[in-house]
C-alpha cells in the first residue's frame, strides 16, 4: 500500500528528457522530387555551407539536365544532403548515446558508398529490419526533413534551425551519465548536489555515539545498517525465508491467500492485493479506500508489444532471482516464463498511460459487497479486515478491467503461476536490503534492458537508502541548511505574480464564456500554494526503533519498521478528513507538483536551488526555468485532467457545455501539434500520450512569457535560454525508447523547441525566417490558456 506512486498517477509533475521538428499530414504525402530536395537543401545547410550552388549538391546525367522533375530515391537525397553539409562533426556525448552506429547497410552501391559512410558514422540513418538502408525508395519532403533535422542536431550551431541544441551544445558534447545513473542533466546535477548535501550531513552524524531514541541516533545506526555489507551479505535471503517457505508451501489457493495477508501484517508488504489511502475524488475532504490491482515488473507497451529484447531480459532476470532463492534453474526459467505471460495478460486490458490520471476512468466505486463477489475465490471481507482497512464503506477501483483481469487470476486453478508471481513480487520488492547476488540481478538487469553502465558505490547506495527511508528527519535538517527564509519570500512572490498573470489570461481568453471564467478564476484563487518546506514536520519516525546488526536489527528491519510505521499511519486516516497541510514529497526533491484532490501546487526546497532558482540572477533567467515552472502546476489545475476538478479538488464539471467542446478542440489541436515529433533517431513524440504536460508547458511559459513582457527593457535572451539550459538532459538511447512509450512528459528537447516556436517574441528575438528549421507559420502555432 504506497501511497506516493499511486499518487504520481494523479499529481502532475515535472520531469525530464529530448526531440526536434514536426511531421506533418494525416494523409500519405506526395514523394519528392530532385528538384525539390536540392531546393530543401540549399535553405536547410545555407548556415552550415553558405553560397553553395545547387550544381555542387545535385549531379545529372553529364549532358546538363538534372532531372529535377523526377521523383527522388532515398540514396539520391542522402548523398545530395551529404554534399550541402560537407565534414560533419564526429559524434561525442550526446550524440554518440542517441545516435544509430555499426550499422552496415547491405544494398548501397559503389558509387554512393562514401557519402552514406560519412552520414553513417555521424548517426544520423536509421534502417530497415533486414539490414538494408531502402536505398531505391522513393523519400517525401517530410522524412527528408526529418534527416535534415538530424544532421542539424550534430552540428548544434545554429539557434534558428534548433534553439535546443545550439544552446546547449557544449554541455551536450562533454555530457556523462554518472556510474548506476540512466541519466543526466540539470534535473539529475541538481539532484545530485542536493544528494551530496545530505550524504555529508549523513556523514556527520556516522560513528558517533547518540542518545537513544534521538532523531540522530536514528539516523547514524540506521545508516550504519544500510554500510553494513558483511552483516547483510552475512543474512542473504534470510530476512524473507519465512515469507519465502510459505509461499512455496502453500497446497491451496487460500493458504497463498493467507500467507500474504500474514506479509501484509508483518511488512505492510502485499503481492496480492494492492490498496491506497487518500482523498475522495468525488468528496476530496474525506480519506477514501482505492484498490489500484495487480502490478507489473514491465511497463505495459514492453508487455503488449513483447518487445523481444525486454522479454528476454525480463525472463532471463526473473529466473536468477528465483534460483538465488533456492530454486533449480530449468524450473526457474519455466515458472518465469508463466509469471511473464500472466503480467502480459495483465498489461493488455490495463489503462493507457494518459488515461490514468482521468477521473473518468480511474473513479469507479464498488460497494463493498460488489467488491467481495468480483473476487470469486477469495473472501475480500476478510482480507480487508486482515489489512485494517475494513472499516470503508466502498473501494474505488483504480482500474476496473485490470481489477477484473487480476480476480480471474485469482483462482484455485491458477495456484501454481500465483504462487511464481508473487514470489517474484516478494524479491523484487526486497532486493535491494538483500545480499549483493540480488543487487547485483537488479544492476545486470538495468545494464541490459537501459543500458546503465557502471555501479554506485556502497557509501552511494547506504546514503540513497537512508536518504529515502529516513527523509521524515533529514527534510528538516536540509531546509534548516540550503533554502533560506529570503528565497522563500522571493518565491511566494514570484508564485503570486504568475497567478495574478494567469488570471489575466483566463480573463481575456477569446474562446471561453464568462460563466466559465468564473469558475476557472475561482479556482485559481482558491489555489493552495507550497512553498520550500511544511509548516509542520510529521512525526511518524518518532515511533520508530533503529537497530544496528549488533543489538539485533538489520537493513530490512530497519527498512520496513519504517514501512509498516507510515502504512499503519495510512491506515489510521481512512474515512477521517483529508489532512491538506500534508506534504506529497520530500522537502529535498527536485520537482514540483499539482495535486487535483486538493487544488494545490508545491515547489519543494530541493527544486529552489540553481540553476533552476537563483535569487542573485537575473529576473528574466529565474522566470525562464522556474517561472515556467510554476506556471506549468498552476497550468496543470486545467490541463486535460486538472480541468475535471473544482477549486476544492471535487471531480465536478463546472464547464459549460459549449466551452468543454471549444477545450476539447484545443487540447486535439496539442495533440497534433507535439505528436510524430523525433527526439533521438528513430524515437517518436506521442501528442496523446504527452498532452497534459504539454498542455502545462504551453500554459506555464505563456504565463511566465506575459510576466517578462511587462518589464521595461525585458531580456528575452535570458528567458528563452535560461529555459533551454534547464531542461538540458541525456538519456540512453534504450532508455528514450521506453520513455516515449510510457512517460507523459514529452522529451526534454520537445518541450524546449516545441514550446517556444509559438510566442511571437521568440521570432522577434532571434530573428527566426520562414526558412528556418525553428519556423513555424502563424496560423500552425497553438495557444490555450
Amino acid at each position: 500500500m504506497m501511497k506516493k506512486k499511486f499518487l504520481s498517477l494523479l499529481t502532475a509533475t515535472i520531469m525530464v528528457l529530448s526531440a526536434s521538428l514536426p511531421v506533418y499530414a494525416n494523409e500519405a504525402p506526395p514523394t519528392a522530387t530532385r528538384g525539390e530536395i536540392v531546393n530543401s537543401l540549399l535553405s536547410a545547410a545555407d548556415a552550415y555551407q553558405s553560397g553553395m550552388g545547387k550544381e555542387a549538391v545535385i549531379k545529372g546525367n553529364g549532358n546538363g539536365d538534372l532531372r529535377e522533375n523526377e521523383p527522388a530515391k532515398k540514396i539520391e537525397a542522402l548523398v545530395m544532403l551529404s554534399r550541402a553539409f560537407g565534414e560533419l562533426p564526429e559524434p561525442v556525448g550526446n550524440d554518440l548515446r542517441s545516435g544509430t552506429f555499426g550499422v552496415e547497410f547491405t544494398d548501397v552501391p559503389a558509387w554512393a558508398k562514401k557519402d552514406i559512410d560519412k552520414l553513417a558514422r555521424a548517426g544520423v540513418l536509421t534502417g530497415k529490419p533486414d539490414g538494408t538502408l531502402g536505398v531505391n525508395d522513393n523519400i517525401t519532403l517530410a522524412e527528408f526533413q526529418t534527416i535534415i533535422a538530424r544532421v542539424w542536431t550534430l552540428k548544434g550551431s545554429h539557434v534558428n534551425d534548433d534553439f535546443y541544441e545550439a544552446i546547449n551544445k557544449q554541455w551536450l558534447n562533454k555530457s556523462t551519465i554518472p556510474a548506476g545513473e540512466i541519466m543526466g542533466g540539470g534535473f539529475s546535477e541538481l539532484q545530485k548536489q542536493n544528494n551530496d548535501h545530505i550524504a555529508k550531513m549523513i556523514d556527520g552524524l556516522s560513528g558517533n555515539q547518540f542518545a537513544n531514541g534521538t532523531k540522530e541516533q536514528k539516523l547514524a545506526d540506521f545508516y550504519k545498517t544500510a554500510l553494513d555489507t558483511e552483516n547483510r551479505n552475512k543474512q542473504g535471503i534470510e530476512p524473507i525465508q519465512k515469507y519465502v517457505k510459505t509461499i512455496d508451501g502453500a497446497k491451496t489457493f487460500d493458504d497463498l491467500v493467507q500467507a500474504d495477508l500474514v506479509m501484509e501484517k508483518e511488512l505492510g508488504l502485499s503481492t496480492l492485493f494492492h490498496f491506497t489511502i487518500m482523498g475522495d475524488a468525488k468528496d476530496s475532504s474525506k480519506n477514501a479506500l482505492y484498490y489500484t490491482g495487480l502490478s507489473t515488473g514491465l511497463d505495459k507497451n514492453s508487455l503488449v508489444t513483447e518487445d523481444v529484447k525486454t522479454k528476454k531480459a525480463y525472463i532471463q532476470h526473473l529466473t536468477k532471482i528465483l534460483v538465488l532463492s533456492g530454486e533449480e534453474e530449468s524450473a526457474a526459467k519455466a515458472r518465469a516464463e508463466k509469471v511473464y505471460e500472466m503480467e502480459k495478460s495483465l498489461a493488455a486490458v490495463s489503462l493507457e498511460p494518459h488515461e490514468q490520471g482521468d477521473v473518468n476512468k480511474y473513479y469507479n466505486p464498488y460497494t463493498i459487497e460488489q467488491f467481495d463477489d468480483m473476487h470469486k475465490e477469495v473472501d475480500m471481507k476478510q482480507a480487508l479486515k486482515s489489512m485494517k482497512v475494513d472499516s470503508a464503506d466502498k473501494v474505488i477501483v483504480f482500474d476496473v478491467k485490470l481489477a477484473q483481469k487480476g480476480a480471474e487470476f485469482m483462482t484455485e486453478a491458477n495456484l501454481e503461476v500465483l504462487k511464481a508471481y508473487s514470489k517474484v513480487q516478494l524479491l523484487s520488492a526486497t532486493s535491494g536490503l538483500l545480499s549483493d547476488e540480488f543487487r547485483d540481478a537488479a544492476n545486470e538487469f538495468s545494464a541490459t534492458l537501459y543500458g546503465v553502465s557502471g555501479e554506485k558505490t556502497d557509501q552511494e547506495i547506504a546514503a540513497a537508502i537512508t536518504q529515502t527511508t529516513m527523509s521524515g528527519y533529514l527534510e528538516q535538517m536540509f531546509a534548516e541548511k540550503h533554502f533560506s527564509p529570503e528565497a522563500k519570500k522571493d518565491v511566494e512572490q514570484m508564485v503570486n505574480k504568475l497567478i495574478a498573470t494567469y488570471e489575466k489570461r483566463i480573463k481575456s481568453l477569446d474562446w471561453m464564456s464568462d460563466a466559465t471564467k468564473a469558475k476557472a478564476i475561482k479556482k485559481l484563487d482558491t489555489m493552495v500554494v507550497k512553498i520550500g518546506y511544511p509548516d509542520k514536520w510529521d512525526t511518524t519516525l518518532d515511533k520508530v526503533t533503529i537497530k544496528t546488526y549488533d543489538e539485533g536489527g538489520s537493513l530490512f528491519s530497519n527498512t520496513f519498521a519504517v514501512t509498516t510505521a507510515y502504512i499503519n499511519s495510512m491506515k489510521a486516516k481512512l474515512g477521517k478528513p483529508v489532512d491538506r497541510s500534508q506534504w506529497i514529497t520530500s522537502v529535498y526533491t527536485v520537482n514540483a507538483f499539482y495535486n487535483p484532490l486538493n487544488n494545490e501546487i508545491t515547489f519543494p526546497a530541493g527544486i529552489l536551488q540553481a540553476p533552476f532558482y537563483d535569487i542573485k540572477a537575473k529576473p528574466e533567467a529565474n522566470l525562464g526555468a522556474i517561472g515556467m515552472i510554476i506556471g506549468h502546476e498552476i497550468s496543470h489545475a486545467f490541463d486535460n485532467n486538472g480541468a475535471a476538478y473544482d477549486e476544492k479538488g471535487n471531480a465536478n464539471n463546472w464547464w459549460t457545455e459549449e466551452d468543454f467542446k471549444k477545450f476539447k478542440g484545443k487540447n486535439q489541436e496539442l495533440i497534433e501539434f507535439y505528436d510524430g515529433i523525433e527526439s533521438v533517431p528513430g524515437v517518436l513524440n506521442d501528442g496523446q500520450l504527452t498532452l497534459s504536460e504539454n498542455v502545462a508547458d504551453l500554459g506555464g511559459m505563456a504565463a511566465a512569457l506575459q510576466v517578462v513582457s511587462e518589464m521595461s527593457n525585458p531580456d528575452y535572451k535570458a528567458f528563452f535560454e535560461s529555459n533551454a539550459k534547464m531542461w538540458r538532459s541525456t538519456t540512453t538511447k534504450d532508455f528514450a525508447v521506453l520513455l516515449s512509450t510510457s512517460d507523459t512528459h514529452s522529451a526534454n528537447k520537445v518541450r524546449v523547441n516545441r514550446t517556444i516556436v509559438n510566442f511571437p517574441q521568440f521570432y522577434e528575438t532571434y530573428g527566426i525566417k520562414p526558412e528556418d528549421g525553428m519556423y513555424v507559420a502563424p496560423e500552425d502555432r497553438v495557444s490555450i490558456w
